[in-house]
């Protein structure tokens, strides 16, 4: 037997010029998944492409997404130019590739090659669980892809021997994989037999480790209808259809958090998380004022506890809790009782908290990729849309009522049901309260720059234009996307300059389903909104 061994730490850690180190290793197989040629089963390919989620999500690009939010800010070294929006193509190269799974020193596969090749081995061996899975990954992989790049190489990228694939349409690559997770749940999750097994049998499932395959069949089906939510949500500003679409997906979807999809990550210097790898070699970001301000704001107003505040962040030497501007950028001009971004009364500012420290927690949390909450919480938004704020209000309660954040040593991490959850007086369902409950949820997860900037919520302050003391925000919008990778822009003869609806592409430039960007707002607006 040989022990699976993938260096894909490089790929969260890189951009940071640290040093890389195998990211997992991951359970015994027969056999060795680099060489893709002679595998004739599709466990080994599935180990790596779950391998390969938490170095795209859990990197650079999940900190570009909650720095643009200003969950967190960059406060140090490369952080304070990515915080400010300073993004080059060469910063985005090693995870636009490995979309793909092309290998390179910063990838080793995992990506959409292994995903239709697992999905061929599964056929060969007549296991339709393996296919209907890999159906659901292809859909988070591409998915999260079109969200940060907009337009990319899609019907034409899986074929390994096309160097120059034509770069699709972010909607209709949103739209083929509703399609794809169509086939999944309706054909392929639905198969039963004694060969539809899946990873039960060969120990390749980590997500849902331990379960058997009527179990695999039944959260990997929840997964792909919480999943299919989602993504509807994402075309609902081209799309009037998208949000009654995507409520009729939440009843099927994830209804407990015990069925959250969580990335695998254990104790073993392989195994642990991203976050906290980066944590523990570079810690160049540091609790957003944004994020501890709304969570301040909503403890005052008695809709929020101290427990998640208590859980992310880290006290400051005062004993309170501070955020930065973006850029660790301090005293910008402010107005409305808005936080400056100075820290305490001995200017000393929160930490992040324990559950990543690389100085002392032992890295095995593993981060939620999509939950019981989002998925409640996009059955709010959708309701409100619909005019049905009543079953809002039903969605919204029930995010509160049961709040948990993924898990740590083997054990949920859970806080108590919010005061008054069930009472619809105790949070009224709004647009703005429903993408709050959402924002202070997801900590850490990408998924909440795609709701800023369909919703506009929370209301954010672009960085400031320098990170010089007493430096107003700048008057350009906070951006709608990241800039394509450096191998794509020198090799792809069809990279668009302009994007499928005829947007000049810039770094800064909005994707096609959010064609436009959010008000540009101020730190000395009369709004107490722009936190």
């Amino acid at each position: 037997m040989r022990t699976l061994q993938k260096a894909l730490l490089g790929l969260g850690l890189a951009l940071g010029a640290v040093g890389c180190s195998d990211y997992l290793s991951a359970p015994d197989v027969s056999q060795d998944p680099t060489k893709v040629t002679t595998l004739t089963k599709p466990g080994p390919l599935f180990i790596a492409i779950q391998e390969a989620g938490p170095p795209e999500r859990e990197g650079q690009l999940a900190r570009f997404a909650v720095e643009y939010t200003q969950q967190l800010a960059g406060n140090s070294r490369q952080q304070i130019g990515y915080d400010t929006y300073n993004a080059k193509p060469s910063d985005t190269d090693p995870y636009f590739t490995a979309i793909y799974g092309v290998n390179n020193t910063l990838n080793g596969g995992g990506g959409l090659l292994d995903i239709h090749k697992m999905q061929q081995l599964g056929r060969k061996v007549n296991d339709s669980l393996y296919i209907g899975i890999g159906k659901v990954f292809e859909a988070l992989n591409i998915g999260f892809a079109a969200d940060q790049f907009g337009d990319i190489p899609y019907r034409e990228a899986a074929d390994s021997n096309n160097l120059a694939p034509h770069f699709d349409p972010q909607l209709q690559i949103y739209a083929d994989l509703q399609t794809q997770l169509d086939s999944a749940i309706n054909i392929f999750l639905a198969a039963t037999g004694p060969t539809n097994v899946g990873g039960s049998a060969d120990g390749s499932e980590l997500i849902y480790g331990g379960r058997d395959p009527a179990g695999l069949r039944a959260a990997y089906t929840a997964v792909a209808h919480s999943l299919k939510a989602r993504l509807y949500m994402h075309t609902a500003e081209a799309d009037a259809t998208a949000y009654a679409k995507a409520l009729a997906e939440v009843p099927l979807g994830i209804t407990a958090p015990a069925d959250d999809f969580l990335w695998f990550h254990d104790a073993t210097p392989n195994g642990q998380s991203i976050w906290w790898q980066f944590m523990a070699a570079r810690g160049d970001v540091a609790p957003g004022a944004a994020l501890v301000e709304i969570l301040k704001r909503r403890i005052g107003a008695g809709v929020e506890d101290s427990l998640r505040l208590k859980f992310y962040f880290l006290p400051s030497a005062g004993g309170g809790f501070f955020g930065f501007r973006p850029g660790g950028t301090i005293n910008v001009p402010t107005t409305g009782g808005i936080d400056p971004g100075n820290g305490d009364a001995g200017g000393q500012y929160s930490g992040i908290g324990t559950f990543i420290d690389g100085a002392t927690a032992p890295g095995d949390f593993r981060h939620p990729e999509i939950t019981f909450a989002e998925t409640q919480l996009v059955g709010a938004e959708a309701a409100f849309h619909g005019g049905n704020v009543a079953q809002a209000q039903i969605y919204l309660n029930a995010a509160r009522a049961t709040r948990a954040y993924g898990s740590t040593g083997g054990a949920a991490v859970t806080f108590a049901a919010l005061p008054n959850a069930n009472a619809p007086a105790a949070l009224p369902a709004t647009l703005q309260n429903i993408i709050e409950e959402k924002y202070v949820t997801l900590f850490l997860n990408p998924e909440v720059w795609n709701d800023y900037k369909r919703t506009c919520f929370p209301s954010l302050a672009p960085a400031p234009s320098t990170t010089t003391p007493g430096t107003a925000p700048r008057a350009t919008p906070i951006p709608g996307r990241v800039p394509y990778g450096l191998s794509e822009t020198n090799a792809n003869p069809n990279l668009p300059a302009t994007s499928s609806t005829g947007v000049t592409i810039t770094t800064t430039s909005q994707n096609p389903n959010d064609p436009t960007a959010c008000p540009v707002l101020n730190y000395t607006s009369s709004s107490p909104l722009a936190n």
